[in-house]
């Protein structure tokens, strides 16, 4: 009996081990699937590329935050969240611009390409020009 309550115990353990530190990790990692990919430039609703625009500047934000890059570094991430804010005002109005989609993209790939980035900051900025790669090509397949 006690060798039963023993490994119940140590189950339950464990399993509460791996929830306690699963769900934190994926909130902070950001990379649960939140429809990103779904609706890009359809009609005046924008709504999917303004959360995808959201989160790119929130992960390049946090890139330039924990690298301690040069003036370059820090002129490609300022470029990008400008355009991203760009990019975002126009959507607010009804407008889609795939050329500034375009010129976003070649941001946030210039980023990738020339600065000194963390692993999970990398991850994170691969995942949104992917994305914004999708969307692109979503409004191309309908224009």
């Amino acid at each position: 009996m006690k060798l039963l309550n023993r490994s119940i115990a140590v189950t339950a353990l464990s399993c509460g081990m791996v929830l306690g530190t699963t769900v934190p990790l994926m909130a902070a990692t950001g990379y649960q699937d939140q429809g990103y990919g779904q609706g890009y430039g359809r009609g005046y609703n924008h709504e999917g590329l303004r959360h995808l625009i959201a989160r790119t500047q929130q992960d390049i934000q946090m890139a330039a935050e924990s690298e301690h890059g040069d003036h370059d570094q820090r002129e490609r991430s300022k470029n990008a969240q400008k355009h991203l804010s760009d990019l975002d005002r126009h959507l607010t109005k009804g407008h889609f611009d795939k050329d500034e989609l375009d010129h976003v993209i070649g941001d946030v790939q210039g980023i990738l390409d020339h600065n000194t980035l963390m692993a999970n900051s990398r991850n994170a900025l691969l995942q949104d020009v992917t994305q914004l790669r999708e969307a692109r090509a979503n409004y191309d397949s309908r224009h």
